[in-house]
C-alpha cells in the first residue's frame, strides 16, 4: 500500500527513513496554501517526514514565496512533531534550480532537518498514476475531504425562507399530510385551531 509514495520518497528524494516509518503514508493532492503559497500536494509519513509539493512556475510568479513557504513548512513540521521537512518543487528549467538553491540557501532560519529537493514533473506524476492505478487494483476509492455545508441564497423553489428550505426543495410533503390530518403527535393540524 502506498508503495509509489515510498518508492518516490527513497528513490527520488533519497529519504534514509527506517521501514517502520512508511507504515503510515498520508498523500493529499489537493492541499490549501502554506504561507499564502497554492501546494500541488503534502505527504506525511509515520509521524516522522513531511514533505510539501509545489510547482516551480508557482515560485517563478511569486517573487520571493520561498522563504515564506519555508518558514510556514517549520512551523508545521514543529508543531506537529515531524522530524523532517522536505520542500519540493517540480520543475524542468535547471535555470530555475539554481535560483531556487541559491534562495534556499539564504532563508533565515534554516536548520538540518529541512531539504529542497527539485525534480521533473514527469517523476511526480509517474507516482501519481502509480499510486492511483493501485488504489484502483486494490478497489479503493480515493480520500475524501469534505467541507461543511454552506448555505447558498436562492430565489426558489423554496417559500419562506432557510426554516422551509429542505421541506420544499426536498418534496418532504408527507409531513405535511400527517400533519393535516393529525397524525403526528405533538404538531397541530391545519383545522386545529387550540393553542
Amino acid at each position: 500500500m502506498n508503495s509509489a509514495v515510498k518508492d518516490f520518497v527513497v528513490n527520488v528524494l533519497g529519504c534514509g527513513c527506517p521501514e517502520e516509518v512508511f507504515s503510515s503514508i498520508l498523500l493529499e493532492t489537493a492541499p490549501g496554501p502554506i504561507g499564502g503559497i497554492p501546494l500541488a500536494f503534502t505527504i506525511r509519513i509515520g509521524g516522522r517526514l513531511m514533505v510539501l509539493g509545489v510547482a516551480g512556475e508557482t515560485l517563478r510568479s511569486q517573487e520571493g514565496s520561498l522563504a515564506p513557504l519555508v518558514a510556514a513548512g517549520i512551523g508545521i513540521r514543529d508543531g506537529e512533531g515531524f522530524n523532517r521537512l522536505r520542500i519540493v518543487v517540480t520543475s524542468d528549467d535547471p535555470e530555475l534550480e539554481a535560483l531556487l538553491r541559491a534562495a534556499f540557501a539564504r532563508v533565515p532560519g534554516l536548520d538540518e532537518r529541512v531539504h529542497l529537493h527539485v525534480v521533473k514533473r514527469e517523476l511526480l506524476d509517474k507516482m501519481l498514476a502509480e499510486q492511483e492505478s493501485g488504489r484502483e487494483r486494490r478497489g479503493e476509492m480515493g480520500e475524501f475531504i469534505t467541507k461543511p455545508t454552506v448555505w447558498h441564497e436562492m430565489e426558489g423553489p423554496f417559500i419562506g425562507g432557510r426554516e422551509h428550505y429542505q421541506e420544499k426543495s426536498y418534496g418532504f410533503e408527507h409531513l405535511k399530510e400527517a400533519e393535516t390530518e393529525g397524525e403526528t403527535p405533538g404538531v397541530k393540524g391545519e383545522d386545529d385551531t387550540s393553542d
